[in-house]
C-alpha cells in the first residue's frame, strides 16, 4: 500500500489535490507554518486514527473533509473522514470507495458509508494482515491483542518530535501501552509467527475459553448430582477424621477422578466385630451374687459383734460371782452351812430378827457356786464360736473381692464394646454419605458426556501446543533481527554515527537501538548529539522497511519523515550555521535506500531543507517556500477573511 494522493475538501467547495509519486522519494520543502507537519497528521487520521491531531488554525477552520487515495497491488482505495466539529477531536463519519482505477472525487458530497472501525478492518484485510492474536503468557493480566493496520503504522511514521528523540524509537511509542503493543505485534510483522501458527494460536485461544466454559458446566452438573468437587473434598475430610482414609494419604484435590477413586475405596470399610451381649447377663448375676454375699458378710459381722459382747458380759458376771464367793469363803460360810438361825453366823450373837431359813441361804450359796462353774465351762465354746464366725467372715470377704474384680473386668469389656459401637456408628454414617455421593455421581450420565467433551478439548490444546514451538518462534525472530542488524551496522558506518565500528541492533525487549561495544552495550539514549539520534532512527526504519519488502510482509510500503534535518538547522534564517554537508549526506542516504528497493518503497519527507543539488531537487513534489504556497491554498481563507 502506497499513497497516490492526499485531498482536502474545503468548506468553500474547493478541492486541493496533493499527489505523490509511487515507489520513490517525495519531498515537500517549505517554510514554517506552511502546513508541512499537518500532512502526516492527515494521513494518520484518514488511516483510522483515534483522534484528529491536526492543530486548530487554518486547516481545521477551512477543510470540511480529508481524503487519501491509496494504491494497492491490484486496486485503489479512497478513504475520507469528516473534519470534527469545533470542540471535538474525532468523528465517526467516514467514507470509503474501492475500485481498480478510481480517482479521488472532485467534491465532498459524501454520504457516510462506514465508520472508523470499518476503515481499519478494510485496510487491515487489504494490506494482507491475516487473522492473528497475540496471547500473553500465563499469569499476565493484559488482554490478547490482534495486530491490525494501526499497529503496523508504528514503522511507517516519524513525526517532528520523534525522528530526533533519544528516549523512544517508534511512532507513538511515548503514548501509554504502545511499547507493549509493539512488543506483542512485531513478531508477527517480522514473520516469526507463521500464518498457520497464527491460526493455531487463535484456535487455541478459542479452545481455552471453551474449555473454561465446559469445565464450569461439568462442575455444575456434578454439583447438582453430588455436590461436585467441594462435596468430595468435604467427604474426604470426614473420612480422614473417622479413620476410613489414612491421614498420610496424599490426594490431588484438583483431580476429580482421583478423589472419586479414593472415596470409592473408603466404601469398602466393614464394621469391627463386637462380642455377644452375654456379658451383661453375667454382670447382672455377679452383681446380685455380690449383694447376697455382702448381706451375709454383714450378718456374720453382727453375730460376731454380739458374740464378742456376750463374752464380755459373761466374763464380768463370772468375775463378780467369783469375787463374792471369795468373800464368803473368807468367813468360812461355805464350810459352816449348819448354823443357828437365831444367832449371827459370824459373831454367834443373838439376833433381834431371825435369819432367813438356812436352807434358803444354803441354796443361794450353792447356786452361786454352780453359776460360777457353768460360766467357766461355757467360755471355751464361745471362743470357738467367735473363731468360726471370723473365718466365715474372711471367706465372705474373699468372695466379695473376687466378685468385684470380675465385675470390674466385665465393665471394662463393656466400655470397649461401647467404644467400638461408637466408632462403627460414626464410620457407618460417613460411609453412608460417601455411598450416596458415589451413587449420584455414577448415575450422572450428563457429566460423563461433559467429561468426554473436556477431554477432547484438552487433547486438541495439547496437540496445538506440540505444534507451536515457542523456541522456534524466538529463533525466527532472532534470525530476522540479525538480518536487520547487518543493514543497521553497515549504514551506521556510512553515516559515521557514534561507535559505528561496533554492531548496531534492535533490542525488542527494551524497544530501542543498542550499540554492542566490547565493554558494555550502549542504548540509544546514551548516544550523544541530535545528528546521531536522527541517524539511528533512519537506519532502524530503513532496515525494517527493507526487511518487510524482501520478506513480503503485510506492511504499508510508505515511510513518512517529518523534518529529519531539523538538528542541522540551529535557526531557519541563519544559513551560515547549517552543516549542509551533513544534510546532503543524510538526504543522499534516504534517496539511495529508497532507490535500492526498486519502487517497492515510497518515502514522503516534509522539511525546511531546500538543497541545490539535482539529486535532491528532482524529488521535490511541492515547494512551499513562496509566501503564497501552502498546504491549504491562501485564497481559501484570505477571501473568507475579506468577506
Amino acid at each position: 500500500m502506497q499513497i497516490r494522493e492526499l485531498v482536502l475538501y474545503g468548506y468553500n467547495g474547493e478541492v486541493r489535490h496533493l499527489p505523490f509519486a509511487l515507489g520513490q522519494v517525495n519531498i515537500i520543502t517549505g517554510r514554517s507554518k506552511s502546513g508541512k507537519s499537518v500532512v502526516g497528521d492527515i494521513i494518520d487520521y484518514c488511516l483510522g486514527g483515534d483522534s484528529c491531531n491536526i492543530a486548530d488554525g487554518v486547516v481545521r477552520d477551512n477543510v470540511a473533509w480529508y481524503g487519501l487515495l491509496l494504491q494497492f497491488e491490484h486496486e485503489r482505495v479512497f478513504v475520507a473522514r469528516k473534519n470534527p466539529d469545533k470542540g471535538q477531536q474525532t468523528t465517526g463519519v467516514c467514507y470509503i470507495d474501492i475500485g481498480e482505477k478510481i480517482e479521488a472525487p472532485d467534491n465532498c458530497d459524501f454520504s457516510s458509508n462506514t465508520n472508523v472501525s470499518g476503515i481499519e478492518e478494510s485496510l487491515t484485510r487489504r494490506i494482507g494482515i491475516s487473522e492473528n492474536l497475540n496471547t500473553p503468557p500465563e499469569g499476565q493480566s493484559r488482554l490478547p491483542l490482534a495486530a491490525n493496520i494501526r499497529h503496523v503504522l508504528y514503522y511507517c511514521f516519524q513525526g517532528q518530535d520523534e525522528i530526533a528523540a533519544k528516549n523512544f524509537l517508534f511512532h507513538h511509542q511515548s503514548d501509554d501501552f504502545i511499547t507493549q503493543a509493539i512488543k506483542d505485534t512485531i513478531p508477527y510483522f517480522l514473520g516469526a509467527i507463521s500464518e498457520e501458527a497464527l491460526a493455531l494460536e487463535n484456535e487455541r485461544s478459542i479452545l481455552k475459553r471453551k474449555l473454561t466454559l465446559e469445565k464450569r458446566k461439568l462442575e455444575e452438573n456434578r454439583f447438582l448430582m453430588g455436590g461436585g468437587s467441594e462435596r468430595a473434598i468435604s467427604l474426604i475430610g470426614e473420612a480422614r477424621q473417622a479413620g476410613l482414609i489414612d491421614a498420610s494419604t496424599q490426594i490431588d484435590y484438583q483431580n476429580y477422578r482421583e478423589m472419586y477413586s479414593v472415596l470409592q475405596t473408603a466404601m469398602n470399610w466393614s464394621p469391627s466385630m463386637i462380642g455377644s451381649n452375654s456379658g451383661m447377663d453375667r454382670l447382672t448375676f455377679l452383681q446380685s451374687k455380690l449383694q447376697e454375699i455382702r448381706d451375709e458378710f454383714d450378718e456374720i459381722g453382727i453375730s460376731l459383734d454380739n458374740a464378742r459382747k456376750f463374752v464380755g458380759e459373761t466374763a464380768g458376771y463370772s468375775g463378780e460371782a467369783q469375787h463374792q464367793k471369795m468373800r464368803l469363803e473368807s468367813i468360812g460360810l461355805f464350810e459352816q452351812l449348819n448354823f443357828n438361825p437365831g444367832k449371827c453366823p459370824l459373831c454367834s450373837g443373838t439376833l433381834e430378827q431371825p435369819l432367813p431359813s438356812v436352807e434358803m441361804i444354803k441354796a443361794s450359796i450353792v447356786n452361786l457356786d454352780k453359776s460360777i462353774a457353768s460360766v467357766t465351762r461355757e467360755q471355751p465354746k464361745l471362743r470357738a464360736f467367735i473363731s468360726d464366725l471370723e473365718r466365715e467372715r474372711e471367706k465372705k470377704q474373699e468372695e466379695i473381692k473376687a466378685l468385684e474384680a470380675e465385675i470390674d473386668g466385665l465393665y471394662q469389656q463393656e466400655s470397649e464394646r461401647a467404644r467400638l459401637r461408637d466408632i462403627n456408628a460414626r464410620r457407618g454414617k460417613v460411609v453412608g454419605r460417601i455411598s450416596l455421593w458415589v451413587e449420584s455421581v455414577e448415575n450422572d450420565t450428563e457429566s460423563e458426556k461433559q467429561e468426554q467433551i473436556v477431554k477432547r478439548i484438552e487433547e486438541r490444546i495439547k496437540e496445538i501446543d506440540d505444534i507451536l514451538d515457542r523456541d522456534s518462534v524466538e529463533e525466527r525472530k532472532q534470525s530476522a533481527l540479525s538480518r536487520i542488524q547487518e543493514d543497521m551496522t553497515k549504514w551506521a558506518k556510512a553515516l559515521q554515527l557514534e561507535h559505528s565500528d561496533n554492531p548496531y541492533r534492535l533490542d525488542l525487549n527494551k524497544v530501542t537501538v543498542v550499540v554492542d561495544k566490547p565493554e558494555r552495550p550502549v542504548p540509544l539514549k546514551q548516544l550523544g548529539s541530535g545528528s546521531n539520534w536522527v541517524g539511528v532512527h533512519l537506519i532502524a526504519y530503513f532496515a525494517l522497511q527493507r526487511f518487510f519488502v524482501n520478506a513480503n510482509r503485510p506492511v504499508p510500503r510508505f515511510l513518512f519523515l517529518d523534518q529529519p534535518s531539523q538538528v542541522y538547522f540551529p535557526s531557519e534564517l541563519d544559513e551560515k550555521q547549517i552543516d549542509w554537508n551533513e544534510v546532503n549526506k543524510m538526504y543522499q542516504f534516504i534517496i539511495d535506500r529508497t532507490n535500492e528497493l526498486n519502487g517497492k518503497l515510497q518515502v514522503i519527507v516534509v522539511d525546511h531543507a531546500d538543497l541545490k543539488e539535482d539529486s535532491f531537487r528532482q524529488f521535490i513534489c511541492e515547494n512551499w517556500w513562496p509566501i503564497d504556497k501552502n498546504l491549504v491554498p491562501s485564497d481559501w481563507y484570505e477571501n473568507t477573511s475579506q468577506q
